[in-house]
């Protein structure tokens, strides 16, 4: 039962976080600079849990270098994530973009439990699972509001649909982001397995994530710094202009909090319920946190009303969710 609450709770801390990040990035006006930063912070924080819960930083590294090289990956795959969501969005939109992902995690944990792929839990994918997935599926269209524009909405309705989704982007450029959207969704459930297989080498569950955290931070660097060689210090910021940014504040310790809640409480959770219903659970996580959000609007964002539709598709992922838990 532990495992499928922390799979929500990591599931939810996922919108949460991108929304403290968005304001990070406003404050630092780079999408790369909030991604390292965001490590740091994680890292950091990692270090001061584990002094204080296991009174130890030794990690069995001899241990861990002897398994295969993915071992590693999960830091990688949290960078991978993070720019490919900056890349796609404003050219797929939120509503499409989402959905891509959500799409690339559920396919993809699926298939990571049908042959126990990463070490883990193997679940052989039939005709129930299918189902649960179709209606997970389902269900995140609801909750994103895709439906088709009917006349009477006109063509104003229309030109804002199109608007949202990109419509700047060539047919043959929509289908390239369409691809790294699902990568990143491939990403995201690769991340909860790997390091679902890291914890049990590191010895808990702190000490994966900040192996994570340090290997997230060393790729996103990379990322940092060649963007810098290739286009120069001022294609790191998003108006190119590197003058007038303000430093570090204390309320950016947030962003870095809750990549720990979504890290670690993947990398326990993955090996105990397998990696398939770990994503499934944080789809349902994410999908009830992001319609809180936009209720409140949260850290400014656009109120958006909590509708019947929305409701409904919440309900039939949560039914997809227990019947492909049902195996």
């Amino acid at each position: 039962m532990l495992a499928f609450i922390l799979g929500l709770i990591a599931g939810a801390a996922s919108p949460t976080q991108a929304s403290v990040n968005s304001k990070i990035r406003e404050n630092f006006r780079s999408p790369y600079i909030t991604t390292v930063v965001n490590f740091i912070v994680a890292g950091s924080l990692t270090v001061i849990l584990i002094l204080c819960t296991e009174r130890n930083l030794h990690i069995p590294l001899s241990v861990i270098a002897e398994q295969p090289l993915w071992i590693w990956l999960g830091g990688a795959c949290g960078t991978i994530i993070v720019l490919l969501n900056i890349i796609c969005l404003p050219h797929l939109g939120s509503a499409a973009n989402v959905m891509l992902i959500c799409f690339g995690q559920i396919m993809s944990g699926l298939v990571v439990d049908h042959f126990g792929m990463f070490y883990s839990p193997q679940a052989s994918f039939g005709m129930r699972r299918a189902v649960g997935a179709i209606l997970v599926i389902i269900g995140i269209a609801m909750v994103n509001g895709v439906r088709r524009v009917s006349r009477t909405e006109g063509a104003a309705g229309i030109r804002e649909d199109l608007s949202a989704s990109g419509s700047g982007t060539s047919a043959a450029g929509k289908a390239i982001y369409s691809i790294l959207a699902v990568i990143c969704g491939i990403a995201c459930t690769t991340q909860v397995a790997v390091n679902g297989a890291l914890k049990s080498y590191a010895g808990s569950g702190f000490k994966a994530t900040l192996i994570s955290m340090i290997v997230g931070f060393i790729t996103s660097s990379a990322v940092l710094i060649l963007i810098a060689v290739i286009r120069g210090r001022e294609g790191v910021y998003d108006d190119g202009d590197p003058s007038g940014r303000t430093g570090f504040r204390p309320w950016m310790i947030f962003g870095g909090a809750l990549a720990i809640v979504i890290v670690g409480g993947n990398a326990v959770a993955a090996p105990v319920i397998g990696t398939g219903i770990c994503t499934i659970l944080n789809l349902v996580g994410m999908m009830a946190a992001g319609l809180l959000i936009d209720a409140a609007g949260f850290l400014g964002i656009d109120r958006k009303p909590v509708t019947l539709p929305k409701v409904a598709g919440m309900i039939m992922m949560i039914a997809g969710a227990a019947i492909i838990s049902l195996w």
